[in-house]
């Protein structure tokens, strides 16, 4: 399977020759990754959560395939498998209110460990600083709290809903399609619900 060409998001200068180390190494872990359809099929359900429970509130994504990041204050370098993403304004709107953010970060990993009985290494990392990051109005404690019960929550919900499981592995076929070109993992998992 040809994989998507991946993007940077970074000064061109950093891409001059010779490579960063750094950015090489992260090239070769999303070539890794979305090499493996286990791991594109966890990146497509993960995506598709956020993007349904994104939706639930009214906000409208889009899908964005491999970047390469580099954050300026600590000169490091990131790798992203792919991702949906939102306007900031939204983002920021939503933060307003912790308990409807964290059920949107949370959702990704938990579409994982319903459907596919467990989470890539790390997918989920990002998602939980985000939160806390961005999250308003309550302390790291608090934040801390309505995450977890975030989680529960949305596991809960998630596991005993085959429709909206169903919507999930549709809205990651859509995903892959659009990023990869095609939606052959997620046909090729006998393990979705049908």
């Amino acid at each position: 399977m040809k994989l998507p060409e991946i993007s940077w998001v970074m000064p061109s200068h950093k891409r001059y020759p010779p490579k960063f180390p750094a950015i090489a190494e992260a090239e070769k872990k999303i070539t890794r990754f979305l090499s493996e359809p286990r791991g594109r099929l966890s990146l497509s359900y993960h995506e598709a959560a956020h993007a349904l429970n994104y939706k639930r509130f009214g906000i409208e994504t889009r899908h964005s395939g491999p970047t390469v990041f580099h954050d300026c204050v600590t000169d490091s370098f990131s790798a992203c498998y792919g991702a949906v993403q939102v306007r900031d304004a939204d983002y920021l709107q939503l933060a307003e209110e912790p308990e409807k953010l964290a059920r949107v970060l949370v959702s990704g990993d938990v579409a994982e460990l319903v459907l596919m009985g467990k989470t890539a290494p790390g997918a989920s990392d990002g998602d939980f600083s985000d939160f806390l990051h961005f999250a308003k109005g309550k302390s790291t404690a608090e934040l801390i709290g309505i995450w977890k019960q975030a989680k529960e929550k949305y596991f809960r919900e998630l596991a005993a809903d085959l429709n909206q499981q169903r919507e999930i592995v549709h809205a990651a076929a859509l995903f892959e399609e659009e990023i990869f070109g095609t939606d052959r993992s997620i046909r090729e998992d006998s393990n979705t619900p049908t």
